[in-house]
């Protein structure tokens, strides 16, 4: 038994020593796998730079989407003032059209019977106002009975009050009043745009009867489109009026448009859990904008100034980011160390360094992709 024990521990040794050896030699190969080893003249052809963790802003944005609207004052669904029928159609989608520049022609027998009742009603106040102006004279001079002339001075008034509603309405047909009190009739009017802007729909038919119900022409002044973003709720005390927006148009997502926050909505929609903000739009050629498209943005809440290295200095591997540290230089050759960090903001030129990367290191900071 003795014998066994002497022969045994010495085999026990050896193996422990063997195991040892073995685990150093792989942790010394993991080490060496994360080194890589250049010459300066590689370093140099390859246009590598060295570089440190710098101090640089990143903008905290809200990223929201929206659409391009017109306001109120910014687009116009035209309508007939009286019903009647389509003459003529003198627009098209896509014209651009000036305020007042007649849209259609309408004509019809309403249109018709509003002026011959015009014409009578114009008749009536002459005729009334004769009386009146005569019965004022020689009341004056205490001819004729108060009741005479109270009677004509009322029939004046309600002369008067019919000419001039009337009146009203004529010359809201964009027709002169003066040619139909002389007996000349309009077969038609004139429908026009109440303000400057593109023809973005035409719903007038020639033949077709319309009346105020529907709709003709649709204009939208593209100087006037806001961006209407939907930000949700959890964003909410983050937004202020005055907050610099930047947004794409769908069809244009190469080209960024700057724009200013104008409104902040106090209701939240209960179905998406989101309010709607309000972008004044900045110098663009609006020319090119239309009226509810699809935009893309990003609001900009506040300034963060944090260590970050340049974005070409950082290498992403599916999920995680990866530098290439200095670790030493001997003679004519610099060995790299790559090594894993965690990122945090990120913008086109920017990287935030959030931990891995000791403070004063030197890391590649251009020619990464050649390694």
């Amino acid at each position: 038994m003795k014998k066994i024990l002497i022969y045994t521990l010495p085999l026990l040794l050896l193996f422990s020593c063997i195991g040892k050896k073995e685990g150093g030699s792989e942790a010394t190969e993991t080490a060496e796998a994360n080194i890589i080893k250049i010459t300066s003249e590689q370093f140099k052809t390859s246009g590598m730079q060295l570089g440190e963790l710098s101090l640089q802003t990143f903008i905290d944005e809200i990223a929201c989407r929206g659409f391009l609207i017109a306001p109120t004052d910014g687009i116009a669904r035209i309508s007939t003032p009286i019903a009647g029928t389509v003459e003529k159609v003198l627009v098209k989608t896509g014209d651009f059209v000036n305020q007042g520049q007649v849209v259609c022609n309408v004509s019809g027998t309403e249109f018709l019977d509003l002026q011959q009742q015009f014409a009578a009603a114009s008749a009536n106040y002459q005729k009334a106002k004769i009386d009146y102006e005569r019965a004022k004279v020689l009341r004056a001079e205490n001819i004729g009975a108060e009741k005479d002339f109270t009677a004509l001075e009322s029939t004046y008034k309600i002369s008067l009050a019919s000419y001039n509603a009337l009146k009203v309405r004529i010359q809201a047909l964009r027709i002169n009043p003066s040619q139909i009190e002389n007996g000349q009739m309009y077969t038609s009017f004139p429908v026009a745009s109440p303000i400057s802007g593109f023809i973005t729909k035409i719903g007038a038919v020639i033949g077709q009867y319309v009346d105020m119900q529907n709709e003709l022409a649709e204009v939208v002044n593209v100087n006037r489109l806001q961006l209407q973003l939907s930000v949700f709720e959890t964003n909410l005390q983050k937004l202020k009026v005055g907050q610099k927006v930047r947004f794409n148009v769908c069809g244009r997502w190469e080209q960024s448009i700057d724009a200013t926050l104008i409104s902040v909505g106090k209701t939240i929609n209960p179905d998406t859990r989101a309010i709607d903000c309000i972008a004044q739009i900045g110098d663009v050629d609006r020319s090119k904008l239309v009226n509810q498209s699809y935009a893309e943005a990003k609001i900009m809440v506040d300034n963060l100034e944090t260590k970050a290295l340049p974005a070409n200095a950082v290498q992403q591997e599916e999920k995680e980011y990866f530098v290439f540290v200095l670790d030493k230089q001997e003679g004519d050759k610099y060995f790299l160390k790559k090594t894993k960090v965690e990122v945090g903001k990120i913008n086109d030129s920017y990287i935030e360094i959030l931990s891995g990367l000791p403070e004063g290191k030197q890391v590649v900071v251009n020619g990464v992709e050649m390694l």
